[in-house]
């Protein structure tokens, strides 16, 4: 049991209203509209995207039923550390999200659940305390609002796994108008719906799962069409539980979280976004990996120091065809394992292969430096980090997985703006001698350092607030 639950238990003996009875919580005669309340918020579990099964399931459905033989006071304990644990729930997530470096230790604790169960009980306000814990931003409201709609068109009688393999949008593609209904795009499965009428409702489930908006039905859009909606259900909740789990760090600083499959970055404060910005994320075969750390520096000009991986897979062949010429068009230094710069006439480059390159690239900085001309700097074992670019082209693709795991940000110098705002106009300085490069990075620390949170969830709402389901693309949810 959690800690605060043997304290609160300790406390909640204290309670009640005035014989031996008046040491339970729920079970006495006089705690009646107290346990029918506890009993109400258990069942809308399924709807709080939680698992009515993980809090006391077979002792609520006997008191229920009238059947429960077991002693009275250890199942009133047995209620009350339910009681805990739901709303734990509620307010932090069920559980953590996993991560693959965790560099902040980031546990939420924002609110005392103990106390509060304990307070709400003693002023007969227990019927308010699931809505002063929720959180209260609008991408969480959203996606419980989606959920509430797809459980509730899962549990119609005549409901069915849908499954559509015609690429025809009219009237007669019936398992179309069911999943279109199935998904909220249409209200009703009228098979007399026209087919303007279709389309444009085609258009909306193309919008909601990230596609070119024409109203066809592709085999992609078919595709993403065809994952059930118990699939949908399992991304919604796994998305609500991870705005719990961030609710505490954001309410009293402002956080950076990307999306991977929704190749985006959002600047979250309190219930509030600051700033969206479109990114580009690593490619299937390069993966952006999970990770918490914080931004600790911006780097203006950077340097790129080339992944040894890139320098010899892609770059080496290109380097032997034309040594001095490559090197220069790409504005790449040579340095030896000292850092120290060399000469590229004088290398042997025929000689060098992928087990065999004992220097490194680095290439200068520059408006056409790979990480163009700004880099938001954090720890991870990765060398991950978010920075500009100057293929601004990329960023116009719906789905945006093209890069080696790096994560580039098409407003990063707005994004840095707002992570110093007291360095706002010499950033702005800096960006127009985009022309004139720096012969060295300039280095701006971040005080206090911002919390960057790499996630991976395929239901995400956007900057407006709409759920959108994205690509699974490294195959995550399958």
């Amino acid at each position: 049991m959690h800690k605060k639950g043997c304290l609160l238990i300790l406390l909640l003996f204290q309670y009640c209203v005035a014989s031996f009875a008046q040491h339970m919580l729920w079970l006495p005669a006089g705690c009646t509209k107290n346990r029918q309340l506890l009993f109400d918020y258990f069942d809308q579990a399924s709807l709080l995207g939680l698992d009515v099964h993980d809090y006391a399931y077979t002792q609520v459905e006997r008191l229920k039923t009238g059947t429960l033989q077991e002693d009275s006071i250890k199942t009133d304990l047995q209620l009350t550390a339910a009681a805990i644990a739901f709303f734990t729930d509620v307010a932090y997530g069920r559980k953590a999200v996993r991560i693959g470096y965790d560099g902040l230790k980031y546990v939420p604790d924002c609110q005392d659940i103990s106390n509060l169960l304990y307070r709400s009980l003693a002023d007969d306000t227990f019927s308010e305390l699931l809505n002063r814990l929720e959180p209260r931003c609008p991408e969480y409201l959203a996606i419980k609002k989606k959920i509430a709609l797809y459980s509730e068109r899962s549990r119609e009688q005549n409901y069915r796994p849908v499954f559509i393999s015609s690429e025809v949008v009219d009237s007669t593609n019936h398992p179309l108008i069911d999943k279109l209904y199935q998904l909220g795009v249409l209200d009703t499965t009228d098979y007399r719906t026209g087919e303007d009428i279709l389309r444009e409702k085609v258009r909306a489930a193309e919008h909601m799962f990230e596609f070119l908006e024409d109203g066809t039905l592709r085999p992609g859009v078919l595709e993403e069409m065809n994952i059930t909606l118990e699939k949908r259900l399992e991304e919604l909740n796994h998305a609500l539980n991870t705005f719990r789990w961030l609710n505490c760090i954001r309410k009293y600083q402002s956080v950076i979280v990307v999306n991977i499959p929704a190749a985006g970055l959002f600047l979250y404060q309190g219930d509030s976004t600051l700033l969206y910005s479109r990114a580009i994320v690593g490619k299937e075969r390069t993966p952006t990996i999970p990770l918490a750390s914080r931004i600790d520096g911006i780097i203006m000009y950077p340097y790129w120091t080339v992944p040894y991986n890139i320098a010899t897979r892609e770059l080496l062949p290109g380097i032997k065809g034309s040594p001095v010429a490559f090197l220069e068009a790409g504005n790449y230094q040579v340095l030896d394992n000292s850092g120290k710069i060399l000469d590229p006439a004088t290398i042997n480059w025929q000689s060098l292969n992928r087990r065999n390159f004992p220097y490194t690239l680095r290439q200068m900085n520059g408006c056409d430096n790979s990480l163009g001309v700004i880099k938001l700097n954090f720890f991870n074992p990765y060398s991950t980090y978010l920075h500009d670019t100057p293929a601004k082209s990329y960023f116009m693709f719906n789905k945006r997985y093209f890069s080696h795991g790096c994560i580039r940000v098409e407003d990063a110098v707005a994004l840095a703006q707002l992570l110093v705002p007291e360095q706002a106009q010499f950033i702005d300085s800096l960006v127009k001698l985009a022309t004139k490069p720096q012969k060295v990075p300039v280095i701006i620390p971040v005080k206090p350092q911002t919390p960057v949170f790499i996630l991976y969830e395929v239901a995400w709402p956007d900057y407006m607030g709409t759920v959108r389901f994205h690509d699974d693309i490294y195959g995550k949810f399958r």
